[in-house]
């Protein structure tokens, strides 16, 4: 079937992820073997959009498994002044599913400077990226022509918890895959009950306004891409924070229009979480939770399956995804304000070759 829309990708996910899980040794084994080659000290994922949050939804796993830090940068922060501190021992990766980025591009080239190793993690290893890297890694998500992405974020959190899999120490393959595997599992069911909340909650959700995204652990991650992708479909402000960071001056400008998102690990943070949930109430009755603890309230989506912590955010996603789809489809404000394609013509973050072929209102 071809996919075209937002909601095709999300519902094809499941398929995509089980078959990369089922293939999991090969798609991951050239970066497995390059992590391997030598001793490093870190390792340093830079990437923007879509990529970047998905890096913060599988960081802390990978931080886990390998026991080591990982860092992730912005690439045009990095371009121009972090890639001056990277070392011989520090595993580099850009990442860019579109391999387009010409901010990617000059991370890149900034590595080639300092005689660093140039990794490309992408969706398309025919892009751009390859006249500037040493080595391009599929991921396997297939070129997704939709824009707003949303079926290469989940198969690339995936990606990186099964790099991280192959390359630990420890014996964790089969438990990796088998979370995942779960987590298809849950995903299907959260996309069904998602409908549902929509249906439910479509008056407040069709006059979103000013929206926060609240989350921690591989869920900040989650936040951030909820955040994004609200933002750019339904075209409000929205914007991501750490769970309690918010409460440190953010939350003072709250008022009753305002909408909040709340994403409980269902973990040991879960009381705190739905301590959070319980005072944004207090303010502003579009304040709303995805959980999997069973807590009840009209604003809460309960998850009936649960899956450990860092895996979490593979079903979680799909709640973000759905809404920002189903809204910005009836409001049809997918298609930017006349102006921001004034703004392009000045400035563009895709290569011209990608231009020719998708316009600005496609990214």
């Amino acid at each position: 079937m071809e996919l075209v829309t937002m909601s095709d990708y999300i519902y094809a996910t499941p398929n995509k992820v089980l078959e990369n899980a089922n293939n999991a040794k090969a798609i991951t084994k050239p970066m497995v073997d390059l992590y391997l080659k030598k001793e490093y000290k870190q390792i340093i994922f830079v990437a923007s959009g879509s990529s970047y949050t998905a890096i913060h939804c599988a960081r802390g796993y990978i931080c886990q498994l390998l026991k080591t830090d990982v860092k992730v940068i912005n690439p045009y922060t990095f371009a121009e002044y972090d890639y001056k501190y990277v070392n011989d021992d520090d595993f580099v990766i850009i990442v860019s599913q579109s391999g387009a980025s010409t901010n990617c591009i000059s991370a890149l080239e900034s590595l080639k400077k300092i005689n660093h190793e140039r990794i490309v993690l992408t969706g398309n290893v025919n892009s751009d990226c390859k006249d500037y890297a040493d080595v391009m890694i599929d991921w396997n998500c297939g070129i997704e022509t939709m824009g707003y992405v949303t079926l290469g974020v989940v198969t690339l959190v995936e990606y990186l918890m099964l790099f991280a899999a192959y390359a630990s120490k420890e014996d964790v393959v089969s438990y990796t895959e088998n979370q995942i595997k779960k987590a298809m599992e849950n995903h299907k069911e959260v996309c069904a009950l998602t409908e549902e909340f929509i249906k439910k909650h479509y008056h407040s959700l069709m006059r979103l306004d000013r929206v926060y995204v609240l989350g921690v652990g591989s869920n900040y991650g989650t936040a951030l891409e909820g955040a994004l992708k609200i933002g750019e479909t339904i075209k409000v402000l929205s914007v991501a924070y750490e769970q309690d960071e918010f409460l440190h001056g953010p939350a003072l400008q709250l008022n009753p229009k305002y909408t909040m998102f709340v994403i409980d690990n269902s973990d040991h943070t879960s009381a705190h979480a739905k301590q959070v949930f319980d005072a944004l109430q207090k303010v502003t009755d579009n304040t709303f939770m995805i959980t999997s603890s069973n807590y009840e309230h009209p604003n809460i989506l309960n998850v009936n399956n649960k899956c450990d912590e860092p895996f979490t955010c593979l079903y979680y996603l799909p709640f973000f995804e759905l809404i920002a789809e189903r809204i910005s489809t009836d409001l049809n404000s997918k298609k930017s304000h006349p102006l921001y394609y004034e703004m392009n013509k000045v400035i563009d973050f895709r290569t011209s070759e990608f231009r020719k072929a998708h316009k600005a209102d496609e990214d």
